[in-house]
């Protein structure tokens, strides 16, 4: 019998032994990390590998058309070209007054786009039971984008986490063909043969197709009502005995979008000329802007987010200040079913006459010349291919120690240096109200130089064989010293005869009298006094 001790009297328990439990090591709860960020009062979050950036609210955003209220344009990103979505208008809440707003650069494989916010918040390392899913819903975007909160700080502290995949998934979003990898040229496609584009707006948007799909661009015509009226088709119009019908271009890309406040709609509209595979047709725009000379390495890719007719829109290309520029692709919109639909039936509705069946045939088995026709007291017109751009009047020009009376200034156009020249004080001329000037920059003998013109009219796409010469006359009076620097002329379908200005002989003409009046013919290289190199101020 086992004896107890007297502590233990009247204890009946069984003897106990101590048992030292290990140290308890906590089991490791999920976390997930979340970029925070506020529109006012309230706090979303996105999970942080979705967020490639933040950037400050950019100074320039480039419309689209048919954009929803929350869809506000396209920006420029180092060479990148991301849709940016106005979040709060996406999540329907009020107006609010952020100081400096920021976008969020958030992406997925191929997609990337920006979300305009009020401010950002805080990097959050959050376990998943302080996570509440919300069920998809049917219903309006904010019901699906919106997947779920964070209760934070005991519940005093909410965050709604939005979906990423319903963001970058918005109606309307096609897929684009990748993004250009970041600042390596390894991967760049070659540069292969430059062409040029020519710009124009269509509302509040800017757009560029290749110049040698344009058969001509001129001032609208009279519109005459036709039973081919109908979508964007607006009516007809006779072109030298040819019927065509004419679209409104801003209707046919499906642009309802207000204009914006600064810009209005000008009196008179520009027309250019396509050839579709049902026959030719017209487009209506509100203005020509520019020659773009590009690469096809410069056309950049972006996410076509709410653009209708994406499938018409080859990629972008970065204008002055880097402003957008949607470029058209002319193989998809030749074939596009509308427009061939209603050229073929225009072309049933109104045979073309037989004599301009047969003028067609003559002028396409010669060869095709482009010419873009500018004013400056009289019309002139210069063979595309000088031209390397056109550009507005700079805000800024650059003044060499010693001027020269017919040079303006210097253009620093993007780290190159072009002397601007102003052929009204060249030739003489009176001056003209400074209102809507263009510079067009032309090349010759391998240098770039720059003529100020009152304006852009149009192009002409004529043959090699109705380009004339010009009989040479002994001119009296300063005005009529213009003709000896034209080398020939064409006709305009618009505005007659049109003389083409000889570039090297105008050169010439600059040369001569920069040597007579500021350097000396001792200071300028024989190159220049050939007038085949830059002015030297």
């Amino acid at each position: 019998m086992t004896s107890l001790s007297t502590d233990q009297a009247g204890d009946t328990r069984p003897p106990t032994t101590e048992v030292i439990a290990p140290n308890r090591v906590p089991v490791p709860t999920a976390q997930t990390i979340y970029g925070s960020f506020w529109l006012d009062r309230t706090e979303f979050a996105l999970r942080a590998g979705v967020i490639r950036e933040v950037v400050n609210e950019p100074a320039t955003i480039s419309a689209m058309p048919l954009s929803p209220p929350f869809m506000l344009g396209l920006i420029n990103l180092r060479g990148m070209i991301i849709p940016v979505v106005d979040l709060r208008q996406l999540l329907e809440l009020p107006a609010g007054q952020a100081t400096e707003r920021k976008v969020a650069i958030v992406e997925d494989g191929d997609h990337r786009i920006g979300l305009m916010v009020d401010r950002t918040g805080e990097v959050l390392k959050v376990e998943e039971r302080s996570r509440v899913d919300f069920r998809p819903r049917d219903g309006k975007i904010k019901d699906v984008v919106v997947e779920g909160l964070l209760k934070l700080e005991c519940g005093e502290r909410i965050v709604q986490i939005l979906d990423p995949c319903e963001i970058l998934g918005l109606d309307k979003v096609p897929r684009s063909e990748g993004f250009p990898d970041d600042g390596d040229p390894a991967n760049a496609a070659s540069r292969g043969q430059r062409f040029n584009c020519i710009s124009f707006q269509f509302g509040h948007t800017t757009c560029a197709i290749d110049l040698r799909h344009v058969k001509e661009v001129m001032e609208a015509p009279e519109i005459m009502d036709s039973i081919l009226v109908h979508d964007c088709f607006i009516g007809i119009t006779n072109l030298r005995g040819s019927v065509i019908p004419v679209a409104d271009f801003r209707k046919f890309m499906g642009d309802v979008s207000d204009f914006r406040a600064s810009r209005e709609s000008p009196p008179k509209r520009k027309m250019l000329i396509v050839q579709t595979d049902g026959g030719p047709i017209g487009l209506l725009v509100y203005s020509i802007d520019s020659i773009i000379a590009c690469f096809q390495d410069e056309i950049l890719e972006f996410t076509k987010l709410a653009l209708p007719r994406a499938d018409i829109v080859e990629g972008c290309l970065l204008g002055k200040d880097n402003e957008i520029i949607m470029l058209l692709d002319y193989e998809v919109m030749k074939r596009d079913r509308i427009l061939v639909d209603t050229a073929l039936r225009c072309r049933e509705v109104h045979p073309p006459e037989e004599k301009t069946e047969v003028a067609s045939e003559r002028r396409s088995s010669s060869a095709r010349l482009t010419f873009i026709v500018f004013a400056f007291e009289k019309r002139f017109a210069l063979d595309t291919t000088q031209v390397n751009e056109v550009i507005d009047y700079p805000d800024t020009l650059l003044q060499p120690p010693y001027a020269i009376d017919f040079v303006d200034g210097v253009i620093n156009l993007r780290g190159e240096l072009i002397s601007l020249i102003n052929p009204r004080k060249l030739y003489g001329l009176s001056t003209a109200e400074r209102e809507g000037e263009k510079v067009l920059i032309f090349r010759s003998e391998g240098s770039k130089y720059g003529i100020l013109v009152d304006s852009i009219d149009e192009i002409v796409i004529t043959a090699e064989d109705k380009v004339f010469e010009m009989t040479a006359l002994s001119h009296q009076d300063t005005t009529m010293k213009i003709a000896e620097d034209v080398c020939g002329c064409i006709q305009s379908p618009t505005r007659g005869t049109v003389m083409i200005l000889d570039t090297g002989a105008l050169l010439r003409r600059c040369f001569r009298n920069a040597g007579d009046k500021a350097l000396g013919s001792a200071d300028l290289p024989g190159a220049a006094r050939q007038g085949q190199g830059p002015l030297k101020h």
